[in-house]
């Protein structure tokens, strides 16, 4: 993997200084023909990311970590590259992706009840903390799929097989640019996401089975995740974790408006990692509210069905257009041991004045989840977040959609055709003080469960988080993208925290061929 990790990059690099010489050089061509040969069939993929993090964590007392721990910052690239053939009926795509990550901190993992001080602590415990290395990288298959569409006589059907990327809530996107922001930023990958967030991400294996028409669309999976998120090693998938599910996306509000979005769905998870056979620290601990030593001894498997709806809309009013989803969901099943209960909805609205300078674009909402409040009880009651991109929701991710309550307004200017502007504000509780302060994004490895929890000791109050983005489309293929966020912990982080502030940003430049 080595030699074709070197040999990947170094293509990718030539292919990257061509294009970018070619975007400042060559002269638009005054018209376009049909490629000719096999380039009619075949098209190349390559993108490159590189980022730079800054991380100032809430901060541990000093006899459980050496003084400044909490303060770091580390590089990142993630370089994919690889091939798509289209013919009638068949698509072949196939893409390979190499991450290398570089200072991350080897003193930032700490025990409980702090755990690890920020995404590269994340990094370094998930992929090779054991070996104390600060540089990890490796390369892998991201994805290598398969799609038989439109038979004849049933138009509209596609069948996907092999290794691809999913995003819940997205199997369809609007033409309306409104209801598509609503559906990608608020909206998709909440349960089940490639969380492209982290470098590494995260694939499935599996098939889907689509059935697409103007009005209407069905999406059905059954696949497998594969390591990733915070795991370098994503070559390989996770045999005991499995995730079906079923999506019916009406496209409009038949006689009424084609700017709207209503949704079905439902999710079966199962998680077999915590049999008996395997031995800590090789199998996961569930984390839950319960004591230490009972979920050690909880070696049943998760068995999460999950069913739930959306609905989103945009309409013009008065001299702008405002816009509302709502998105709820309720789980049954079993917590291991104990049986399963919990809910969770999101209630938002926005409007937006798109002929006035910035086309300024107000929003507020609130997120909310349900969580256990006696640990004693055979009753999980904590909602059950599966396989997200946490971080779409919570752009500094220090919380999630697990025992919260997320109040917020947040504020999108566009003063430049190639510049948008975005500020949030939130205000975060727990729905349960007796349940723990969650996050993470899911499971990334066989043996590490992917979601952290902190005791909230009879507190609900969890953080004030104001963050700022920038975007600048620098060229078509060249982006440029700049995040601050800053949290004033609360009650719940001070009765764990000696530093009851923090503070998260990144630079980043994407460039895509």
């Amino acid at each position: 993997m080595t030699i074709v990790g070197g040999a990947l990059r170094t293509a990718a690099l030539v292919s990257l200084a061509a294009g970018w010489a070619s975007a400042q050089t060559a002269p638009a061509p005054a018209t376009t023909s049909e490629p000719e040969g096999w380039r009619k069939y075949v098209t190349p993929i390559l993108s490159d990311r590189v980022r730079v993090e800054f991380v100032d964590w809430f901060g541990p007392s000093r006899s459980a970590a050496r003084e400044g721990a909490e303060q770091y910052a580390f590089f990142a690239n993630q370089l994919r590259a690889g091939f798509k053939v289209a013919i009638p009926h068949l698509t072949l795509l196939v893409e390979g992706q190499d991450v290398r990550l570089e200072n991350l901190p080897n003193d930032a993992s700490l025990a409980a009840p702090y755990g690890n001080l920020g995404p590269g602590a994340l990094y370094f415990a998930n992929s090779h903390g054991l070996d104390e290395e600060t540089s990890q990288g490796e390369t892998f298959l991201r994805q290598g799929f398969v799609t038989l569409s439109d038979p004849p006589g049933v138009p509209g059907l596609a069948l996907t097989g092999g290794r691809f990327e999913y995003s819940d809530g997205l199997e369809t996107v609007p033409q309306d640019p409104a209801l598509a922001w609503l559906k990608r930023q608020r909206i998709a990958e909440r349960l089940v996401g490639p969380f492209n967030y982290t470098h590494v991400g995260r694939s499935f294996d599996g098939v889907k089975l689509a059935y697409d028409r103007p009005e209407l669309n069905l999406t059905a999976i059954a696949v497998r995740p594969t390591h990733g998120g915070f795991e370098v090693s994503a070559m390989r998938e996770m045999g005991d974790v499995g995730l079906a599910g079923a999506a019916a996306t009406l496209k409009g509000i038949p006689g009424l408006t084609k700017t709207a979005d209503l949704r079905l769905f439902y999710l079966a998870y199962e998680d077999d990692r915590f049999a008996d056979e395997r031995e800590e620290p090789e199998r996961p601990v569930k984390v839950d509210n319960r004591p230490a030593a009972v979920r050690r001894a909880d070696t049943k498997s998760l068995r999460i069905q999950t069913v739930g709806a959306h609905v989103a809309a945009v309409a013009d009013a008065g001299p702008g257009r405002v816009d509302a989803l709502a998105w709820g969901a309720g789980q049954g099943g079993d917590w291991g041991a104990q049986n399963h209960a919990a809910w969770a909805y999101a209630v938002e609205a926005g409007y937006q004045l798109p002929r006035c300078w910035a086309a300024p674009w107000l929003r507020i909402g609130v997120n909310q989840s349900s969580g256990d409040d006696d640990a004693a009880d055979d009753r999980h009651e904590t909602f059950f977040q599966i396989l997200p991109t946490a971080r779409i929701y919570a752009q500094f991710p220090f919380f999630n959609m697990m025992n919260s309550q997320d109040l917020f307004t947040q504020l999108i200017l566009k003063p430049h055709p190639k510049v948008t502007l975005r500020t949030d504000f939130h205000y975060v509780r727990l729905t349960e003080r007796e349940d723990l302060w969650y996050a993470g994004g899911g499971a990334t490895n066989d043996d590490v469960f992917g979601f952290s929890g902190i005791p909230a000791n009879d507190h609900r109050e969890l953080a004030e988080l104001v963050d700022l983005s920038i975007t600048v489309s620098i060229l078509p293929q060249l982006t440029a993208y700049a995040y601050y966020g800053h949290a004033f912990g609360q009650g719940v982080v001070r009765k764990t925290f000696d530093g009851s502030q923090a503070d998260y940003g990144y630079v980043e430049l994407t460039y895509k061929y």
